[in-house]
């Protein structure tokens, strides 16, 4: 799996698949394999969400309108760019730290493209639509190689059609969200790599969606969304193109954007006043202890956010804060 070096590495985590309007599947069996496993490991029956194809017109008007020319200065840091201490911690010690703490209680990590197809499969996950009235998902570039399977020991290795993991992709494919992709043909392929990349567990669905709500109510706009979950392969190749993402250093790495407990904000378009209204909305959710929040600069310019979908942040020593 590679990802396209042309595109900015800011926007490495969006879809071009298009959803509108929530569809709920849920598998009639009975055994363990469809009950969801939570953030502390335990297993919960749950749903599978996925989203409608919605129509690419509305899709591209919401995000021309999440784009449109501003009347003040734009920019990674805009005049009057007021970061509350909320959002100034140190990188992502809390959310490694709630990323270790959900692996102990049994999570597990998507190692690659098929593992996110089961998770959103059995509820862990559900899929954040491209375009609503409130939000919409900038664009970004994905693989139409041929789906693989990842472990540390042996790699990126080719999906047999008859193997477990292509079976799971396909199943997912014969019915997602009432699309049906042909995983022999590359653009399916990277539709189907698309829609992955944006799921999230319920309850981050739920805060972003609190988030876009605001920013709507108060600015008449789609709030423009980036990164969403990835998998451990796709991590390790954005490490190629971007030099601030999550370096993986082994298998014993945490990128806590594995954990379906992130979202992303993208905010070069957007004016100080703007800014600093979602710095503001985001501060309260962290001092309520709903999220840990950061301010990204560098070539992934955006608002980051970790929910803590339990409602618990982690312990960590307050001098590596």
């Amino acid at each position: 799996m590679r990802i396209a070096n042309t595109l900015l590495p800011a926007a490495l985590s969006v879809m071009t698949s298009i959803g509108c309007g929530p569809a709920a599947v849920e598998s009639n069996r009975s055994d363990d394999s469809n009950r969801a496993v939570n953030v502390n490991g335990n297993a919960n029956p749950l749903k599978t969400t996925v989203e409608k194809n919605a129509d690419p017109e509305f899709s591209k008007s919401q995000k021309a309108k999440a784009l449109e020319p501003r009347n003040a200065p734009v920019g990674m840091n805009p005049k009057g760019l007021e970061v509350a201490p909320e959002l100034a911690s140190n990188g992502v010690i809390k959310p490694k730290a709630k990323l270790a703490e959900m692996v102990a209680g049994g999570y597990r990590l998507p190692m690659d493209f098929s593992d996110l197809a089961e998770k959103l499969q059995n509820g862990e996950l559900a899929e954040l639509a491209e375009a609503t009235k409130d939000y919409v998902f900038a664009d970004i570039g994905a693989s139409e190689d041929p789906f693989t399977s990842f472990t540390f020991e042996g790699g990126s290795v080719a999906l047999a059609s008859d193997s477990p993991k292509y079976r799971t992709l396909e199943k997912l494919a014969s019915d997602f969200g009432g699309t049906k992709y042909d995983l022999t043909k590359s653009q399916d392929r990277k539709a189907v790599r698309t829609r992955l990349l944006r799921l999230v567990n319920p309850e981050t669905k739920k805060t972003v969606e609190e988030v876009a709500a605001a920013y709507q109510k108060q600015f008449a706009r789609p709030l423009l969304l980036g990164a969403a979950t990835y998998s451990m392969d796709y991590q390790i190749d954005l490490n190629k193109v971007s030099a601030t993402s999550f370096k993986v250093m082994g298998k014993d790495s945490l990128p806590p954007r594995l954990s379906g407990c992130v979202f992303f904000i993208e905010r070069k378009h957007l004016t100080a006043e703007e800014q600093n209204f979602i710095i503001g909305k985001l501060a309260e959710l962290e001092r309520n202890e709903k999220l840990d929040a950061l301010v990204i600069y560098g070539d992934q310019v955006g608002f980051y956010s970790f929910v803590y979908s339990d409602g618990r942040p982690p312990k960590v020593d307050p001098e590596s804060e």
